[in-house]
C-alpha cells in the first residue's frame, strides 16, 4: 500500500454527494483518506453544480479548484468530447508537472492531459465509471429534443474515438465487472465497485413497513423517465398495490400521466430525508433500467437500507445483483412478484444475510486499500 502522495482529478465538486455520478467520487475520496492515502485533489466546478467547499479539505493534503470552461465554440469546433475539452486548464497542468507523483483520472471527463508528453512518463490510473460512449448513445435514444439528441450522438462518437487515449495506462479501475473485457484492451483492468454511504446500513424496523412499491431516481434523466412511464403504462394495471414514483424534477407530462393511475403516487423532488425514509420503509423497491451501463447507485442505496428488491436484468452486473435481488423482466411477472413479496415480511435475518453477501464485493475500506495497493505497485 502506497505512502507516496498521489493526485486525483475529479470532474465535479463531490460534496454534497447529491446525484448518482458523484456519490462514488465523494466516498472514494473519503475512504482513500481514511485508509491512509495522501491526496492532492483537483476538481472542476461550474454553474448549477456543487460549488467549492472547505468541507473537502479534511480529506486532502492539498486541494485545488478549477472553473469548467463551458464555451459554445468548444462544443461546435473541438474534435474532443465536450465533457473533456471543457476541462482544459493550464493551472491544473502546471500543478501536475511540479512533481512525479501518480495520477488518478476519475472519469473520462478528466483525461484532457492524460497523454501530455510529461504526464505519459508518470504512473497513470483511470477510473472507468462506465463505457461512456455507450451511455451517451443510450441517452440519445430516450431524448425527445432533436437538438439534444444530435448533441448526444456527436458526443458519443467523440467519446468512442477519445477512449483510445487510454491505451497504455498503468491500471484501469472498472466500476462494473461486466465492463472489464472492454477496458482490458487498453491496460490492466481491475474490478473496483462504486463507493457508497455504508453508514446507511441500519437494522430493519419490521414494524415500519409500508405496503407500497417504490421506484426512485433522477426523473429529469430521460432513461429514468422512460422507466417510470413503463411502470405507469405496463405494470401498475396488473397490481392493486400502491406504487410510489419519487425523484428529482419530473416532467409535467410524467406528473399528468401519474395522476391518471389510481394506485400511483408521484412525489416530485423529495428531500434526502424523505427519500431515505421511502427506501427504508417501502415493502418493495422496484428498480429498472433499459440501458445496461455502469452501476446504478440507487440500487446500492436500496441494498443498504431497503427491504425486498425487484430489478430487471439490465440492472444486474455479471450476476452480482441477481444473487441479492429478485430479477423479473415482463410486466405481468413483475406485478406478480410484487403481490407475492407484499405477503412476505422482510426480517432482520434477511437483511443481515444480504449485508454479508453484499460485502463480498462492496466494501469501502477493502476497495480503498486495493486502490492504494494498485497505485503503490
Amino acid at each position: 500500500m502506497t505512502t507516496t502522495p498521489f493526485h486525483i482529478i475529479a470532474f465535479d465538486v463531490p460534496y454534497p454527494p447529491n446525484y448518482g455520478g458523484i456519490v462514488d467520487v465523494y466516498y472514494k475520496l473519503k475512504n482513500l483518506h481514511a485508509t491512509g492515502g495522501k491526496i492532492i485533489y483537483h476538481c472542476f466546478y461550474y454553474a448549477g453544480h456543487n460549488p467549492p467547499t472547505e468541507l473537502l479539505e479534511q480529506y486532502c493534503d492539498e486541494i485545488y479548484y478549477y472553473p469548467r470552461k463551458k464555451k459554445l465554440w468548444k462544443l461546435v469546433t473541438s474534435k474532443l468530447p465536450y465533457v473533456v475539452s471543457s476541462r482544459d486548464n493550464k493551472a491544473l497542468l502546471d500543478r501536475l508537472l511540479k512533481d512525479g507523483y501518480p495520477i488518478l483520472f476519475d472519469g473520462i471527463q478528466t483525461c484532457f492531459f492524460m497523454n501530455h508528453p510529461e504526464i505519459k512518463k508518470r504512473k497513470r490510473i483511470f477510473r472507468a465509471n462506465n463505457i461512456e460512449h455507450a451511455y451517451y448513445e443510450g441517452l440519445a435514444r430516450w431524448e425527445t429534443s432533436w437538438l439534444k439528441k444530435q448533441y448526444l450522438k456527436i458526443e458519443a462518437n467523440r467519446l468512442a474515438r477519445f477512449e483510445k487515449q487510454l491505451t497504455g495506462v498503468d491500471a484501469i479501475l472498472s466500476v462494473a465487472k461486466m465492463d472489464i473485457p472492454h477496458f482490458s484492451q487498453y491496460g490492466p483492468t481491475h474490478h473496483i465497485p462504486p463507493f457508497f454511504n455504508s453508514e446507511n446500513q441500519a437494522e430493519i424496523d419490521e414494524k415500519s413497513t409500508v405496503k407500497q412499491v417504490l421506484f426512485q431516481g433522477n426523473l429529469a434523466v430521460k432513461e429514468n423517465e422512460h422507466a417510470a412511464k413503463f411502470i405507469l403504462e405496463n405494470i401498475a394495471q396488473h397490481t392493486t398495490n400502491k406504487i410510489v414514483i419519487a425523484g428529482k424534477d419530473p416532467s409535467e407530462q410524467l406528473i399528468a400521466m401519474a395522476k391518471k393511475v389510481k394506485n400511483v403516487e408521484l412525489i416530485p423532488t423529495p428531500s434526502i430525508e424523505v427519500m431515505d425514509a421511502l427506501i427504508r420503509n417501502s415493502a418493495v423497491n422496484l428498480l429498472m433500467t433499459f440501458q445496461q451501463t455502469g452501476i446504478k447507485l440507487k440500487l446500492l442505496h436500496a441494498l443498504e437500507s431497503g427491504q425486498h428488491i425487484i430489478i430487471n436484468d439490465k440492472m444486474d452486473d455479471s450476476g452480482i445483483f441477481a444473487a441479492l435481488c429478485h430479477v423479473e423482466n415482463e410486466p405481468r411477472d413483475i406485478a406478480a412478484k410484487i403481490d407475492e413479496l407484499m405477503q412476505k415480511p422482510f426480517t432482520q435475518a434477511h437483511k443481515t444475510q444480504r449485508d454479508i453477501d453484499f460485502a463480498k464485493n462492496y466494501g469501502n475500506e477493502n476497495n480503498a486499500r486495493r486502490i492504494l495497493e494498485i497505485i503503490g505497485d
